[in-house]
């Protein structure tokens, strides 16, 4: 007997940028990488500027090249709208595809503003039909892991910890302006930007998280403008928090724009009975306890449903896109999932109210920051070290 083909799900994505880019190359992957699965149909593009993409779009298999969401809904078939466009235009676009009654994926900030988010949120919570958005570290194996270790009490009650995501792209300050450098159109910088990953990722391990303290700079603070004249960026460069969760847990989240030469993405969190350390782009993060029993609470960690969610959810290590495209890969794996068959693992997807608390802790790291002036500690003369001969 002949085995069924995996269902089809008719996808429009909007944008045609660097991410919309990889999102629509994780989707054209999914069919080789992992066949049995669903199935992606890109049919539709919406962009702002259709006759230059219209040849490019064509040359992939996109015939229908339009310039609006309200076009793109006028096909009926649609099952899922990929909302992958400019950071102003993602609540617009976001609430235009949850009214139209279709399935959103939608990408990070789902607003330039708290107030933005949360109300594309609420309305995300009236509707029945699934709504996700790319906030895609949850799909990384070393979280999932860390999330099942900690909940095995692998390192005890967790005391403290640090993580930071490190890029360098905005450190030469010729570099033009553009819509990433100002608040009105992208919303944030650093933190919004990068650091919104890491926030969402930690409430998944470890629950809701309250601002502490925060310090954030605009280091480069004018760029070249199109007319050659200096434009004032009006965004975070670079931010960093303390936050803490549940009963008592302070964990320090660094981002980072202008950090060259040594980029990554370290994660470290303490506990009573041991620790997790290490990058997790790079792999799982190491397990340390007192007593030797890493083996054993990796063994129970493997059987944790979340786990083998993901493992199938990425394409196979051997036939990996690298691990930007394997994380979003991930993420609209499970999205389409969730659309045409059953969510195989209930709470793992990142909700548009997750987003939107992530996101307003972003926006209060960075208001905090900026506007906290540095506190002056009064301190005394040096003292010359004394001759050991009086």
């Amino acid at each position: 007997m002949r085995a069924m083909p995996p269902p089809t799900v008719p996808i429009a994505i909007v944008g045609f940028g660097s991410i919309a880019r990889s999102h629509l190359t994780a989707l054209r992957s999914l069919p080789v990488v992992r066949p049995d699965s669903v199935s992606p149909l890109v049919t539709t593009i919406v962009t702002e500027r259709p006759s230059e993409v219209r040849e490019e779009a064509a040359a992939l298999g996109v015939e229908r090249v339009v310039e609006t969401v309200e076009e793109a809904l006028a096909d009926g078939e649609l099952g899922l709208i990929d909302v992958a466009s400019r950071n102003d235009r993602h609540a617009p676009q976001g609430r235009l595809v949850l009214d139209a009654g279709r399935a959103l994926y939608i990408e990070k900030p789902i607003g330039r503003t708290p107030q933005e988010a949360e109300a594309l949120a609420a309305r995300a919570h009236e509707v029945d039909w699934p709504s996700q958005v790319g906030l895609v570290m949850r799909y990384e194996p070393a979280i999932v892991e860390a999330r099942a270790l900690i909940r095995e009490g692998a390192i005890g009650e967790v005391r403290h910890g640090r993580t930071g995501t490190f890029h360098g792209s905005y450190l030469d300050p010729s570099r033009p302006i553009s819509w990433r450098l100002r608040a009105a159109s992208a919303g944030g910088g650093a933190m919004l930007d990068l650091g919104v990953h890491l926030i969402d990722a930690l409430r998944f391990l470890l629950g809701e998280a309250r601002l502490v303290t925060a310090s954030a700079r605009t280091v480069v603070a004018t760029r070249p403008g199109a007319d050659g004249a200096e434009e004032r960026v009006d965004v975070d460069d670079w931010s960093w928090a303390e936050l803490e969760f549940g009963a008592g847990a302070h964990v320090t989240v660094e981002a980072s724009r202008i950090f060259l030469g040594a980029e990554g993405l370290p994660f470290q969190l303490y506990g009573t009975e041991g620790s997790l350390v290490g990058d997790p782009e790079k792999g799982r993060l190491t397990l340390r306890r007192f007593d030797g029993r890493e083996a054993a609470y990796r063994e129970v960690a493997r059987g944790d449903p979340y786990v083998r969610v993901v493992e199938t959810l990425r394409p196979p290590s051997r036939l990996s896109l690298g691990s930007f495209v394997d994380l979003h890969a991930a993420g609209l794996h499970h999205a389409l999932l969730r659309v045409a068959a059953e969510d195989p693992a209930t709470g793992l997807a990142p909700t548009l109210s997750d987003a939107a608390a992530a996101e307003s802790i972003a926006h209060a790291i960075v208001e905090m920051g900026l506007h906290s002036p540095p506190v002056a500690v009064a301190a005394g003369p040096v003292s010359e070290p004394r001759s050991p001969h009086g």
